[in-house]
């Protein structure tokens, strides 16, 4: 699965015009789509770090999934893209926690999918992650967006 500059422009506009925005990205399927992140960020003076799971496709950071954290000096994000392929996570329920832990209220967490998974959903929404769609931006992948909301099941994780 590749992901199309044309299809990164149109998931890109989703992220607002503002000052100081940190993006998340785990990647294992495309450097085009690494790269094309990369350099948005770049232009709009965003963070940006860029981790791999099972597969480095370009030069990036290897995120080791039993870390406790996922975050390093306890930066929160405001957008976190996954574009792993989820199959191999054997905990998905875990990862997520993780992941929740490193949004800040409000973040957008888009998931790139071979097809949509109603089990990864329910998983979520257990999580506290909210307002799940599905974005129609290729044929040849989906992407789920889901959000964190501030003071959601807080004390549930």
């Amino acid at each position: 699965m590749d992901i199309r500059n044309k299809d990164i422009e149109k998931l890109l506009q989703i992220i607002p015009n503002y000052p100081k925005i940190n993006i998340f990205h785990i990647n294992d399927i495309s450097a085009s789509f690494s790269k094309k992140l990369n350099e948005f960020a770049s232009s709009k003076e965003y963070e940006y770090d860029d981790f791999y799971l099972f597969n480095p496709i370009i030069k990036t950071k290897k995120l080791d999934i039993n870390q406790p954290r996922y975050n390093r000096h306890a930066k929160l994000y405001d957008f976190i893209f996954i574009s792993s392929d989820l199959e191999k996570i054997e905990d998905k329920k875990l990862f997520f926690k993780k992941i929740y832990h490193i949004c800040k209220n409000g973040a957008k967490i888009m998931i790139f999918l071979k097809q949509k998974d109603y089990e990864l959903e329910s998983i979520l929404e257990d999580l506290n992650f909210v307002a799940s769609n599905y974005i129609d931006i290729s044929s040849d992948y989906e992407v789920l967006s889901v959000q964190k909301m501030h003071g959601w099941g807080v004390y549930d994780m």
